[in-house]
């Protein structure tokens, strides 16, 4: 499809007269997107430790698993997300996690019910996928080599392979765990999973060791011409080198793709399926066809059968599930991307329905920000959307103002946009260098959690509708008459970019004992399945860009304006469960908020502050805060403040033309601490500089040694950047900080007249 065609689909979004509010109007008796929640919020949203990266569903068992950053992985029981909890606490977090006491406001249903936490790997996972057709098994995977297999229905581990250990010394070849995986359900449990490319350190490290080995070939050489002795015995420590060179040698191309027994659990990989020349980009698998679909970031797609035969040979799997759908792959469009130099970076597959022509769709989200439709029948090229931030741009200048938001608002959306390309999000992970066609992973252990996460577009259950996430919100597209219907979680939107789509289809099994003792013995919870006017329980669990929430939709939008004109605090912040313990940022938002209102013991209305008055024996000195740059200093000082802390306490540190220094309730020095006792870390923020006189920053001995003691600058300080956290600048009162500055003092830096703080205002 040309491009513009695409942009018509693109005025369609927003298009005022285009019904993408199923609740604006009547609901007929059958509803095409029953499947589908189409809200503008969000119902409920819960948190890990760190970054969710991955999640998957289980319908059949009625379960929701989700992992992160830190190797987590934890599992969800669906409940009914019409019910209204009645004083339930939220689902617990990992071990050790805090539990909250927050109440349901408003009859907000929680969806789900923390049931069990794993910590499953050391670092961050690759792949989390749930077992294809029925979802009976669930399969992590860790960069430390490790595969983890569970059970839903018992929620159990059954079994784990270690790649990385001399358990897999007997494989023929090595290989790297890549972030591609399906787990399929035959006569026994099987899964795919790709290898990926080296990163830059493995890449020069391999190089390193090739020309030591090219070099000590030549010397070997050299000697043996020169030696009349006769061959030596080999020492041990060439006989490590040589097993290292051997390991290297023989390490599987980054473009193989792995099947492994699930049922075994051999280290061994039964097959090592090389239809990929680089690196492995996208794979999905069809449960119903039992077709695998792949790519690679050459651009090349491939369609194929899984060979579960561990004879060695080819790997000619046409032959072992059926006829592909094409003869010839000329006949096809599979190297549509290749042509247009771009490759997938995910892959989306609708199940074959009569209405489809029996034989479903795949889409395929590609680097150049276009999804691509094909029809499994012929593997044709049927659409094209396109998601370039260009097409954006037009449509934020054209008159009719189609997206619904101000060019302030689509800025601040397109910068993070492009952080997620410097991110490698829109990449896959990997760059290939264009003249040696060197692909490198370039995504580490160590790299930020945003890196890890990954996009991903779903399939509703009838395979008519393709859910999209874009920087308006979560696009719900007809693919067949190729027209946007919803755009789900738009009012979220400004504040969360969503990435990871999982469809949770409705009907799943959930614990009607569990939903009993949730609404007080009432059967109200769970007699709603046969009513033909309410919409089922379907949900979409939605990761969002650097969040360490997963965020839940249904067919109930809490911030419907259809039920109050405006929704109060309580019940947006009603949605966000701290069920893990919150970090600065949580406190933040949450303070912004006012969701500690009504709680004096919450030290999230300690962030709010914006800007304080000491009142000095010399005078008052007004100070501008930072609580968006520097939440947990803020915290800290404010805290301080309201309870009396800094009262009466002396500067007990003049030094002229430098700074001077407050904070100490002993008046030497020495003592103070914060207000969780002892200290915290730095907030180095690289736009807050000690580049300017009147600078307030927080004295320390040392990284992360924060107490009660500040101090404020009276010359620039350079020396002093990426060593002290700057929370804030003097506005007035220049002249008291002067003042000061001028008392004389003792060889020690000490003040011969008393200057104190009497008390600081906080507004």
């Amino acid at each position: 499809m040309d491009s513009s065609s695409s942009k018509k689909r693109h005025r369609r979004d927003d298009d005022p007269s285009s019904s993408s509010n199923p609740h604006s109007k009547k609901q007929n008796s059958i509803n095409p997107l029953q499947d589908v929640p189409t809200t503008h919020h969000y119902q409920v949203s819960y948190m890990h430790r760190q970054t969710v990266t991955h999640s998957c569903t289980s319908l059949r068992h009625g379960y929701v698993i989700t992992g992160s950053t830190d190797g987590v992985v934890k599992f969800w029981k669906r409940t009914s997300t019409t019910a209204a909890p009645v004083g339930s606490s939220s689902g617990g977090g990992a071990s050790g996690g805090a539990n909250a006491a927050d109440k349901d406001k408003g009859g907000n249903s929680r969806c789900l019910e923390f049931v069990k936490s794993y910590s499953s790997h050391v670092g961050p996972l690759l792949a989390l996928c749930a077992s294809q057709p029925n979802g009976d098994s669930v399969a992590s995977i860790g960069y430390d080599g490790v595969i983890k297999f569970y059970d839903v229905a018992t929620f159990d581990v059954s079994g784990m392979i270690r790649t990385n250990t001399t358990a897999a010394a007997s494989s023929k070849q090595k290989f790297r765990l890549g972030r591609h995986a399906a787990l399929v359900e035959r006569e026994d449990l099987y899964l795919l999973v790709s290898t990926r490319a080296p990163t830059r350190e493995e890449w020069q490290s391999e190089l390193r060791e090739k020309e030591r080995l090219e070099q000590l070939k030549k010397q070997q050489n050299d000697d043996d011409s020169d030696d009349d002795d006769g061959p030596l015995p080999q020492t041990a420590n060439e006989t490590k080198k040589d097993e290292a060179s051997d390991n290297n040698n023989n390490m599987a191309p980054a473009g193989s793709i792995l099947l492994f027994s699930g049922t075994n659990l051999s280290p061994d990989p039964l097959r090592v399926i090389t239809y990929h020349a680089t690196p492995v980009t996208a794979l999905a698998y069809h449960s119903v066809k039992q077709w695998v679909v792949s790519g690679d970031s050459s651009g090349v797609l491939e369609v194929w059968n899984i060979p579960f035969s561990s004879s060695a040979g080819e790997d000619n799997a046409s032959n072992h599930n059926g006829s592909l759908p094409f003869e010839s792959k000329l006949d096809t469009d599979l190297y549509a991307l290749m042509k247009k130099k771009t490759y997938a970076i995910d892959i989306a597959i609708s199940e074959a329905t009569k209405e489809l022509g029996g034989y479903g769709h795949f889409a395929v989200y590609s680097s150049d920000r276009k999804i691509r439709l094909f029809s499994f029948k012929n593997c044709k090229l049927v659409c094209l959307y396109d998601e370039r931030s260009k097409v954006y741009d037009k449509l934020l200048s054209s008159k009719s103002s189609a997206m619904g938001i101000d060019a302030i608002e689509y800025g601040k959306r397109a910068a993070l946009e492009r952080e997620m390309e410097d991110a490698y999000l829109l990449s896959g992970g990997v760059s290939t260098n264009p003249s040696t066609k060197q692909s490198l992973s370039m995504v580490t252990p160590a790299s930020e959690g945003s890196y890890h996460q990954q996009l991903r577009l779903t399939f509703d259950n009838t395979g008519k509708y393709l859910l999209l996430p874009t920087i308006v919100g979560v696009k719900v597209i007809n693919i067949q008459t190729h027209r946007v219907v919803a755009t789900i979680g738009k009012g979220d939107a400004s504040s969360l970019r969503f990435l990871h789509l999982c469809l949770c289809p409705g009907d799943a099994k959930i614990n009607q004992q569990m939903q009993l003792a949730r609404m007080g013995g009432s059967s109200a919870a769970i007699s709603h399945g046969g009513r033909n006017d309410e919409p089922n329980d379907s949900l979409l669990v939605a990761l969002a860009y650097g969040k360490r929430r997963f965020y839940t939709f249904s067919h109930h939008d809490p911030l419907d304006k259809h039920d109050q004109d405006e929704p109060d605090e309580q019940t947006i912040l009603a949605r966000d469960i701290l069920n893990e313990a919150p970090d600065a940022s949580d406190l933040l938002e949450a303070s912004h908020m006012g969701r500690s209102g009504n709680d004096p013991d919450s030290s999230a209305q300690l962030t709010t502050a914006s800007k304080a008055i000491l009142r000095t024996t010399h005078g008052d000195i007004s100070i501008k805060l930072f609580p968006k740059d520097t939440p947990k200093t803020i915290q800290n000082f404010v805290g301080h403040t309201q309870s009396g802390y800094y009262d009466n306490v002396i500067f007990h540190r003049i030094i002229p033309g430098f700074m001077v220094q407050t904070g100490d309730p002993l008046g030497d020095g020495t003592g103070g601490e914060s207000i969780w006792g002892g200290e915290f870390e730095d907030e180095i923020r690289r736009e807050l500089r000690h580049d300017r006189p009147f600078t307030v920053s927080m004295a320390s001995l040392g990284p992360n040694t924060n107490g009660s003691q500040f101090f404020i600058t009276t010359v620039p300080t350079p020396w002093l950047d990426n060593k002290h956290t700057v929370f804030g600048r003097v506005v007035g009162g220049m002249e008291v900080v002067m003042a000061i500055e001028g008392v004389k003092t003792d060889d020690l830096d000490r003040p011969l007249e008393e200057v104190k703080i009497l008390s600081i205002d906080i507004s």
